[in-house]
């Protein structure tokens, strides 16, 4: 018997056995075990089913199911730094709404990948997620340089934004308002009394990292405020470039006395090269973050910082996905949303 009506053949016996032992059909066992039918089955009965089909090690056959539905159940999710706390929650809450009202069988499984914000490893995940048959893309990384490959993915699937927006690109988007959390960091300091200020600045590259830094020199014009420019662009948003940026700023000729650094990350390297240089903070150079890391409030002095909207940016872009895999030609409407300020003892 070839090995495909051999394994069909052992899953019809399975399923006999299983309505044997519970005193059901053999047809109400294939419906209860079904998640496209399973509706058909009393709750108490589906259940029950279910269970005992776990305890004799039944398992369902998801290839088989992604073929016949057109759908593999899996999304494509990619990140630029996955030491970013920030990233992986707002995960944990966009499978939190592809989650809800699915049976276990119809769990939508996530392919995360790191780019470190690099446009050749975009270009190769995402053929790669393609490749994979994925459902649907989403970008938590998106930078100026990959709207060519996003939107060659978009042609195959549903691709969503999330904390990262491009400009003058089209795609379903869950964001953050950016531009308001820098003004947020910029009048908290000028209210502590601050003068003379400074940002850590994130990957331009980055629409994130960029509409940080309009709010904040916005709010400082306004303000009255001197920003000094140090000359040190991030090469990515993390601890070590945090650290190499405490270095123009000592060299500065008029030396801020609040630095904005771009994400919590950066703001906590900037505070261990200032520790290493026998610098203090607040005392000798106030520091201000952004996204409220675990992190950043167990520190010693604990860091003031731009809270992100993490719960509302991750529900918004479930939404998303799991409308559009349902329905391609969906309307759909971008997410943007408030952060709030959390003073701390680094201001």
């Amino acid at each position: 018997m070839p090995s495909g009506k051999k394994e069909d053949a052992m899953a019809r016996l399975n399923m006999r056995e299983l309505g044997r032992r519970l005193g059901v059909d053999r047809s109400t066992v294939s419906r209860a075990l079904n998640d496209e039918k399973a509706h058909l089955v009393a709750a108490a009965t589906r259940e029950r089913i279910r269970e005992e089909a776990a305890r004799m090690g039944y398992r369902p056959d998801l290839t088989a199911s992604a073929l016949r539905l057109g759908r593999s159940r899996t999304v494509g999710i990619l990140v630029s730094d996955l030491a970013n706390t920030t990233f992986i929650e707002i995960i944990r809450e966009i499978m939190a709404r592809l989650g809800e009202g699915q049976g276990s069988g119809a769990a939508i499984t996530p392919l995360i990948a790191e780019t470190l914000d690099r446009p050749e490893a975009t270009k190769l995940l995402l053929r790669t997620f393609l490749s994979r048959r994925v459902d649907a893309i989403i970008s938590l990384a998106s930078t100026e340089l990959d709207v060519e490959a996003l939107q060659e993915a978009a042609a195959e699937v549903p691709v969503v934004l999330a904390v990262r927006s491009i400009a003058g690109a089209s795609f379903p988007s869950a964001l953050c308002d950016d531009d308001a959390g820098g003004a947020m960091a910029a009048a908290h300091l000028a209210a502590r009394g601050h003068r003379i200020v400074c940002q850590v600045r994130g990957p331009q590259t980055a629409a994130t990292f960029k509409n940080r830094a309009r709010g904040f020199s916005r709010v400082c014009a306004e303000r009255g405020l001197t920003e000094v420019g140090i000359a040190v662009e991030a090469r990515s948003a993390t601890t070590s470039e945090g650290k190499r940026a405490l270095e123009a700023i000592l060299k500065e000729p008029v030396r801020p006395t609040a630095a904005f650094a771009h994400n919590d990350a950066l703001a906590i390297g900037l505070i261990e090269a200032m520790r290493q240089n026998g610098l203090d903070y607040p005392k000798d150079l106030a520091v201000i973050g952004f996204n409220d890391t675990e992190l950043s409030r167990v520190l010693a002095t604990p860091l003031t910082t731009v809270a992100y909207p993490i719960v509302d940016v991750g529900r918004h872009a479930g939404t998303l996905v799991r409308t559009l895999i349902e329905d391609r030609s969906a309307r759909w409407a971008t997410g943007v949303f408030m952060p709030t300020l959390v003073a701390r003892g680094s201001t």
